[in-house]
């Protein structure tokens, strides 16, 4: 990719930027994929149990399913994995008793938060090298730059649902990231 206008110094920190972030990227994903192995789930299976216990709280299969890109027939298997293993339940919905929900079971929480302890320690003492004014600065990029790829997932899967759609300029397009960049969506 090639940036307009910028300096040869500037145009390489945005790559080791870029760089950087695709290889924590990596890593998060190879992380993740361990702490699976170690619960005896596959990579999918705890996701979708971070989803349930820590982004969404109960929600519907279906829900799951659009959230995650899965298929229904692959959230009913993995909601059955996770719910032998003890991660979830289904219940009835409070609002529906027609419909089914998926909740985390707290019980197994302690199996998991162990596991990121160590993490967590490393990156509270990295934490301590930066002023408060540094950490905000590095949160709101952290925090753009998931906007980015929140908008870019759901690219993707309008992309795939109308596959005519595929390449089309949106608002999330590379020319306007820029207004992601400043304003964080």
């Amino acid at each position: 990719m090639k940036l307009e206008g910028i300096t040869p110094e500037r145009e390489q920190l945005i790559a080791s930027v870029m760089n950087e972030g695709r290889r924590m990227s990596a890593r998060t994903v190879v992380f993740h994929a361990a702490i699976a192995d170690r619960l005896g789930l596959n990579a999918s299976d705890h996701k979708c149990a971070d989803l349930i216990c820590n982004e969404t709280g109960p929600i519907t299969a279906g829900r799951l399913a659009e959230i995650t890109g899965l298929s229904t027939g692959a959230i009913t298997g993995v909601v059955d994995r996770l719910e032998k293993a003890g991660f979830v339940a289904r219940v009835p919905d409070p609002e529906d008793r027609r419909r089914v929900v998926i909740t985390g079971v707290t019980g197994r929480t302690p199996d998991i938060r162990h596991m990121f302890l160590p993490m967590m320690e490393g990156m509270a003492k990295l934490c301590d090298k930066y002023s408060n004014d540094e950490l905000s600065l590095i949160a709101g990029f952290m925090q753009r730059c998931g906007a980015i790829t929140d908008a870019q997932i759901v690219n993707m899967q309008a992309a795939k649902a109308t596959p005519s759609a595929a390449g089309a300029p949106t608002a999330e397009s590379p020319e306007n990231l820029d207004k992601i960049a400043v304003d964080g969506g």
